[in-house]
């Protein structure tokens, strides 16, 4: 394990901290501009919706290649504990789309920073990618990203009501945040050299169960209605 010290030594972490806050700040600032003829309530519940759109997006469109090469190397745990600058670089990016939806949803749509999906999730996950690049398994993160496609699909829906698929939702979440997750979990424990790492995956999984749970009952409102 190295330092946090020498984590922030590294060109790429400021370098990749300083572009996604240029990037995603920017562009979520113009969004907002976009929306300004909008109603109140249609600006504050898309505004909740564009970085965790932008996010996800990127995330599941980086993490596919590194997927594939997972599986074509017979699930190799060995691939989930390796670092380089790239992998680093992304899980500061990620870091910084927490942070950013933390800042500027206390100041654009608190209402949806709710203290379970919002406050508690960000800043365990803030806390808990903040070793990642200690460890050295950076790369882990960049595959597990696969797991950020139902968040894409909800967003999508959510900014675009036309474009809503509570299926495709619930059966993408079910997959990969349910079915994939506990396989990964088993997974960690048993063949991935830092041998905590499964505990975190156990900690996690009660969430994806709220939020699934949270979204059927959602949808069960919506039909009675």
């Amino acid at each position: 394990m190295i330092s946090l010290a020498q984590v922030l030594e590294q060109p790429i972490v400021l370098a990749s901290f300083a572009a996604s806050f240029l990037i995603l700040g920017g562009s979520f600032l113009l969004f907002r501009y976009h929306l300004c003829r909008e109603d109140t309530a249609k600006q504050e519940r898309q505004s909740s919706w564009f970085l965790t759109f932008v996010s996800s997006f990127i995330c599941t469109a980086v993490s596919i290649p590194f997927v594939i090469q997972f599986c074509h190397a017979d699930l190799d745990m060995e691939l989930l504990a390796m670092d380089s600058r790239f992998h680093t670089g992304f899980v500061c990016f990620f870091i910084s789309y927490l942070i950013l939806d933390l800042v500027l949803g206390s100041i654009y749509y608190p209402k949806h920073i709710t203290l379970m999906t919002g406050w508690v999730h960000h800043l365990f996950y803030i806390f808990t990618l903040s070793w990642f690049p200690r460890l050295q398994i950076s790369s882990m993160f960049t595959v597990i990203s696969i797991l950020e496609l139902p968040t894409l699909v909800l967003a999508i829906g959510s900014m675009v009501h036309e474009w809503r698929s509570d299926f495709l939702f619930g059966s993408t979440f079910f997959v990969l945040r349910l079915v994939v997750h506990a396989w990964m979990t088993v997974a960690l424990k048993k063949y991935h050299r830092i041998q905590f790492m499964w505990i975190v995956a156990v900690i996690v999984y009660p969430l994806h169960i709220y939020w699934f749970y949270g979204e059927l009952c959602t949808d069960a409102d919506q039909e009675t209605r």
